[in-house]
């Protein structure tokens, strides 16, 4: 069984490696299916991230959730590994973290219990639910407070049919994981 940070690197180095027309293409697909689910359709206040580098690409998201009229809230990472959303507009201060991701430095945070879709990032996405993360632990300490809709978008690299790794006590099941068809 393969360990949590040798799934990590092998992910990495999958994604950065990804041909730009698939990830184009896959990352179309994914924003597709997420704005058809009637979960998207429904919530008022959505978490997502900004994300960075070999990630899916959030702005999409953001943009369309912003248009769509939804409030759209972003993670800023805290001591001993805990998280605030603040709500992410036209006014939100963004810096660079000591990670290299752009986190919201003011504006109003949004209480987990009031998320009506959380999108959760990660490496890897089995399509029972499982996850493996970045490492941190952010969202096993977050996700426990929320009780919105929690759901991954998975390029080709992190898909997978079950876990291949050990699953914890702590690890939260998401409620769908959107796969990218190439096809």
């Amino acid at each position: 069984m393969p360990s949590k940070a040798e799934i990590r690197q092998q992910t990495i180095k999958a994604l950065s490696a990804m041909a730009v027309v698939d990830r184009r293409r896959a990352s179309d697909d994914l924003y597709q299916q997420l704005w058809a689910l009637p979960a998207y359709q429904q919530a008022t206040t959505i978490a997502t991230t900004i994300s960075g580098g070999f990630e899916l690409a959030t702005r999409p998201i953001i943009e369309r959730a912003q248009a769509d009229g939804k409030t759209v809230a972003v993670p800023q990472t805290l001591p001993k590994r805990q998280m605030a959303f603040h709500v992410m507009d036209e006014t939100t201060t963004l810096a660079r973290t000591k990670f290299g991701l752009m986190e919201p430095q003011d504006n109003r945070v949004i209480d987990p219990a009031d998320f009506d879709l959380i999108i959760v990032p990660g490496l890897v996405f089995a399509a029972s639910g499982e996850r493996v993360g970045f490492g941190g632990g952010y969202y096993d300490r977050y996700l426990p407070k929320t009780t919105g809709t929690k759901v991954a978008l998975a390029l080709p690299a992190q898909q997978i049919a079950v876990p291949t790794w050990q699953v914890d006590s702590f690890d939260i099941l998401l409620d769908a994981v959107l796969a990218a068809n190439l096809k």
